[in-house]
């Protein structure tokens, strides 16, 4: 019905002018109803003014007739009882009285009914002996007629007018209620009652009130009486108007209330008057305006018949009469130039769309479809009329296919989409169109491939008015992929051979290669003459070059295939560089370089990354360094370019004062397999790998390797790498010293130069007061001449100085430094030789370089503990765990040269050693007898290492048995799968005899700080309990010293001594034996010291303690996180 545009249109017409009427007339009401409201206000007030008036006059009256009969009565009377007598036989009838009474002076009142009441006391009374005629107040029941009355008083006066006593009258109320109006004036004699009346006294309490007076509140009350007497004495409250007036001559208050619907209901006739005219009105508007739009609508009806015809694509209509030159007929004219131009438009169009390669399909905004091209009926084999306006798109797709692309489409979207419209609308959700590969089915059922690119239809508003689709068929282009598939994964697979073989391969070639070089290390501890010992050392140095070309070819075979994957490891990259500087050292062979590291001290003291692959990246670059340099220095820099919270951004530099680089040859240097030319690869040997893998990986890393050089001066390659910084990663380098702690007097023998210049940097950040001379001359000259005001507590000297001549040099030196301790710099060759000297002719401690502020850290505290010793004559020797019998370790290798060396190489330390020949047989030798450590090789027949490990573990733990891995793989995922297996560590073979000896001794000494079963028994063999307070102590302890030096320093010696008590407590709970021993002989100076601050022997213990204490929460640390290793070996 509504649906006629000629009804909404009429029906418009009719709601405009019906408001507008409705407008009109409520201005009109408005106006007159403000007015009408003024009058009626006006004229209720009016009457309540009148009524008061009237009240006033009859209260009046019956005074006057109360005076008069007062007179009337002392002319007949002369004494009390014959006024009395006249009242009752005389008066009493001519009255208007229902009762009278007469008081003489002593207001003892006589009424005429027989009672007698004594009023001398009340106020009334005495107002009117003094002359006063009073209207006293309305009672009730006077009389037997029980209707409420007025009370007057009035004196009596004799003939001389000297009052003798008091005339008491009381007037029935219809006296005075007959004057109240209560009606308004109507049309005729007929009255409408309005409103009600309420009179009060002067005290507030209602005197009368008619029969539908309302109910009036204390509140309401008070209000009204105020407004008694004002100009404007109305109110209108609670549905009710009230109007005040005062009764003159008297204290009385009367009020009008009329209900507001009484007050204006003259308005309501008003109002259904103006309603009435209005409808009248727009009834004949309705009646015209249909008479005026039929014929226009007429006409607008052809238009539309003909412009449906047009939609339809019938291009062929009749032309429109224009008519009348009005605007429907411009739009006639406008329909037939349209249909004409669409004809013309179209006929060309719809040849192109049904004769091109393309199947079309058109949708509606619903995705019905709505147009169905040739080539699409010919490529699905539909007809239009199949097709149009019946289904979607989604008719010619595999419900499954649908179905999983839309399911594929909700993953990636975080929510679901529907197959159909909804799939359509989200693949749009960023612009106009998507095009994706779809399987569509024939009529006859044989499904094709299609490419389908679809589009929105948008209209000049904006809005989505419906879709199209173009597509078409892509079956030889898959048939050509599926080829190229195949062919790739026939590459692929050829690859992984390649891979495969290369990873086997440099496993079979690297398990001999280290047995030469293991047994070749031994033929160097025997006694062999100079040109065996170098026939040794050149085996040794090719064997190590050839491990090195199969470690290159695997690591870029791995980083080829893309199977290199980083971790995300917190690790101390001070640590790092001490392992990097020992690893660099042995590639420096006889070459006399100075290896300098320059660690930035704004370095933060744990990162989080993977520290494997950086100190590999490190390591290559160090090692090419080395390898094309001489002579001068080969230098690492690390530097804080930026620090900001939670990250580091850190420049790594490695620059040497080799043979550099050509501009020609800086643009062949990161392809793989070529060096600069092939003169260098004959001079310097190598695969041209290593800057390769070090490129991939540090762009795998998130930084890009550069290099600059200038050929005969020297190369310098950079990298810079944003790497977060671990939480409360304050700096835990160097302990800061107590203010009563001495510092060390150390004398550096140095040259000028770069290496100078570092050591500087280092020892300024220690608690070290460092002097340097630059020749062993001079410093022997000096140590002569200070040894007479208290000499140096340590030397620091370059043992690959010009002017260190060998042997006579050395024991000069020593001589003269006197009871300084001695820290000799050298290479690893150099170590070597030093290492032959007799006990009393080595330095106390020997570094090789390059020298790192670590293991500067590492001498000094050993230092501090030396002398603790020395003071508190303690044993010399660490007691081992099973009284003094020597550490067992359990070896398990099936390679019989590999277990010659391991077994050689740790007996000449003093280990007790068993072997192993696979993972069943160490098993079996743990049931049989007890064994402090395993060294695991991972590659065994029976059963391998890892395996091996899991078994172990699930007896033992990481502290009562560490588990040492020896393989020659290197790479993140094989270290992975040995801590996933409860290893505790990683060697890489070949072996070297002083990594071997440092990881057993780390180890062996890792197991001691806890007596495991011991701790184990006080929690009653729940183990998660255990680890959980382990966990608990290295947050709680973690720079317990440093808070407890604090204490001290601030004079707190109680709080200091609780905390120490507590820390002894709790590390006799965990049978963490060295921590508690240390913290109760620091406990015990300090109960016989008696002071606030510890004094020297305080300071030795208290070393001893920090020292422990923090070996105790690195070994928890390391156990905590032995599936994510902060080193690498």
């Amino acid at each position: 019905m509504f649906q006629s545009l000629r009804l909404r249109t009429w029906l418009l017409l009719l709601l405009s002018t019906g408001i507008t009427l409705l407008i009109c007339g409520w201005i009109y009401y408005a106006s007159a109803q403000k007015t009408i409201q003024i009058t009626l206000t006006s004229s209720a007030d009016n009457l309540a003014r009148t009524s008061a008036a009237s009240l006033a006059s009859s209260t009046s009256t019956l005074l006057k007739q109360a005076n008069a009969l007062s007179d009337r009565i002392s002319v007949v009377a002369r004494g009390d009882g014959d006024y009395m007598k006249a009242l009752r036989e005389e008066f009493w009838s001519l009255s208007s009285f229902y009762a009278l009474g007469y008081s003489d002076l002593k207001g003892i009142l006589w009424r005429t009914d027989g009672s007698i009441e004594n009023i001398s006391r009340d106020p009334v009374f005495v107002m009117a002996a003094a002359g006063q005629s009073i209207i006293w107040n309305i009672h009730e029941g006077i009389g037997d007629t029980g209707h409420p009355g007025i009370n007057l008083l009035v004196p009596v006066r004799d003939q001389y007018r000297v009052i003798t006593g008091v005339l008491w009258a009381s007037a029935p109320i219809s006296e005075i209620e007959n004057g109240l109006t209560l009606y308004r004036p109507a049309n005729g004699d007929l009255k409408e009652p309005l409103g009600s009346y309420l009179l009060f006294d002067g005290d507030g309490d209602k005197i009368f009130s008619t029969e539908s007076a309302p109910v009036l509140s204390d509140d309401l009350r008070g209000s009204l009486l105020r407004l008694a007497g004002s100009r404007n004495a109305s109110l209108a409250r609670g549905g009710n108007h009230y109007y005040v007036s005062n009764v003159t001559g008297t204290d009385w208050t009367l009020i009008l209330a009329i209900p507001t619907e009484e007050l204006y209901k003259p308005l309501q006739t008003l109002k259904l008057r103006t309603i009435l005219v209005c409808l009248l009105a727009e009834l004949v508007l309705a009646f015209l305006l249909l008479l005026m739009i039929t014929p226009l609508f007429k006409r607008i009806r052809e238009i539309l018949r003909s412009t449906e015809k047009v939609a339809a694509g019938n291009f062929h209509v009749e032309r429109l009469e224009t008519g009348v030159r009005d605007e429907i007929g411009a739009l006639a004219s406008s329909v037939n130039k349209m249909t004409e131009q669409l004809r013309n438009l179209f006929e060309p169009l719809q040849a192109v769309t049904n004769q091109n390669d393309y199947g079309i399909i058109v949708t509606d905004e619903d995705g019905i479809i709505t147009r169905f091209n040739k080539t699409a009926q010919l490529m699905l084999g539909y007809e239009p009329e199949e097709i149009e306006g019946v289904v979607t798109p989604l008719f010619f797709s595999p419900a499954e296919e649908a179905e999983m692309k839309a399911k594929r489409l909700s993953g990636k979207l975080g929510r679901h989409v529907s197959p159909g419209i909804d799939y359509m609308h989200a693949m749009m959700a960023g612009g106009k169109s998507f095009s994706d590969e779809w399987i569509y089915t024939r009529k006859d059922g044989r499904p094709i491939p299609v490419y389908l690119n679809a589009s929105k239809i948008i209209d000049p508003l904006g809005r989505t008015t419906g879709y199209v689709a173009l597509f078409r068929d892509i079956s030889h282009q898959k048939q050509i992929e599926a080829e190229l598939i195949e062919a790739k994964q026939i590459a692929e697979d050829a690859n992984e051979a390649k891979s495969s073989f290369l990873a086997r391969m440099s496993h079979e070639i690297r398990t001999p290669i280290n047995g030469i070089i293991g047994l070749s290390q031994l033929m160097q501890r025997t006694d062999l003459t100079d040109a065996q010992q170098d026939y040794m050392q050149k085996i040794v140095t090719s064997s190590e070059v050839l491990l090195g070309i199969v470690n290159d070819i695997l690591d870029f075979s791995k980083i080829e295939a893309g199977k290199v994957e980083l971790e995300k490891d917190v690790f101390d990259p001070e640590e790092l560089f001490l392992r990097l500087g020992d690893t660099i050292g042995i590639f420096l062979g006889k070459k006399e370089l100075d290896l300098i590291f320059d660690i930035s001290d704004q370095l933060p003291a744990r990162l989080v990354g993977d520290s494997l692959k950086l100190g590999q990246v490190l390591i290559n670059l160090m090692n090419n360094a080395v390898k094309f340099t001489n002579y001068g220095h080969v230098l690492l820099r690390v530097q804080p370019v930026a620090l900001e919270e939670g990250l580091a951004s850190i420049e790594f530099s490695v620059a040497d004062t080799g043979i550099g680089i050509t501009p020609d040859q800086m643009s062949r240097l990161f392809q793989p397999f070529t060096q600069a030319d092939g003169s260098t690869s004959r001079k310097y040997g190598g695969t041209g790998l290593g800057l390769v893998i070090a490129e991939e990986l540090i762009r795998i890393m998130g930084g890009r390797l550069e290099a600059e050089s200038i050929p005969g001066v020297g190369s310098r390659f950079f990298f810079t790498l944003s790497i977060p910084v671990a939480p409360e990663s304050a700096s835990e380098l160097v302990p800061v010293a107590a203010a009563a702690e001495k510092r060390l007097k150390l004398l550096c023998i140095e040259r000028e130069g770069m290496m100078r210049q570092a050591l500087q940097g280092m020892l300024a950040s220690l608690p070290v007061d460092a002097g340097f001379i630059g020749s062993w001359k001079d410093a022997i000259s000096l140590l002569d001449e200070a040894e007479g005001f208290g000499g140096f507590d340590c030397v620091l000297c370059n043992m690959e100085m010009p002017d260190m001549h060998g042997v006579e040099t050395w024991r000069q030196l020593k001589q003269s430094a006197g009871s300084a301790r001695i820290v000799a710099m050298t290479t690893p060759l150099g170590q070597s030789e030093w290492l032959r000297m007799d006990f009393s002719d080595k330095p106390d401690r020997m570094l090789v370089k390059p020298v790192n502020r670590r293991s500067l850290v590492r001498v000094f505290d050993s230092f501090k503990l030396e002398e603790a010793h020395e003071r508190m004559n303690s044993q010399a020797q660490v007691t081992r765990r099973g009284g003094s019998s020597r550490p067992r370790i359990l070896l398990a290798e099936d390679h019989v040269i590999n277990q010659q060396i391991a077994c050689e190489l740790l007996q000449s330390k003093g280990y007790e050693t068993g072997v192993a020949a696979n993972g069943r047989e160490a098993l079996e030798m743990l049931q049989e007898e007890q064994w402090d450590l395993i060294l695991m090789d991972l590659h065994m027949p029976e059963m391998d290492g890892i395996e091996a490990a899991l078994a172990i573990r699930e007896h033992w733990n990481g502290w009562q048995l560490p588990i040492l891995a020896m393989t020659a793989n290197v790479m993140a995922e094989d270290r992975q799968r040995c801590f996933q297996a409860g290893m505790n560590d990683v060697i890489t073979k070949p072996v070297q005899a002083e990594v071997l000896f440092e990881a057993v001794d780390r180890w062996l000494q890792h197991a001691k700080h806890i007596d495991w079963e011991e701790a184990l028994a006080r929690v009653n063999g729940k183990e998660t309990i255990l680890r959980h307070m382990l966990s608990r102590f290295v947050v709680e302890y973690n720079g317990f010293c440093g808070e407890l030096r604090e204490l001290l320093l601030a004079g707190d010696a109680d709080e200091a001594g609780k905390r120490l008590h507590t820390l002894k407590g709790v590390s006799g709970n965990l049978s963490a034996k060295p921590v508690f021993d240390a913290a109760e002989a620091l406990e015990r100076e300090m109960a016989a010291s008696g002071v606030s601050a510890i004094g020297q022997r305080g300071t030795v213990y208290m070393a001893r303690l920090e020292t422990v204490l923090r070996e105790l929460i690195d070994a928890v640390k390391l156990e905590e996180n032995r599936r994510s290793p902060l080193y690498f070996t």
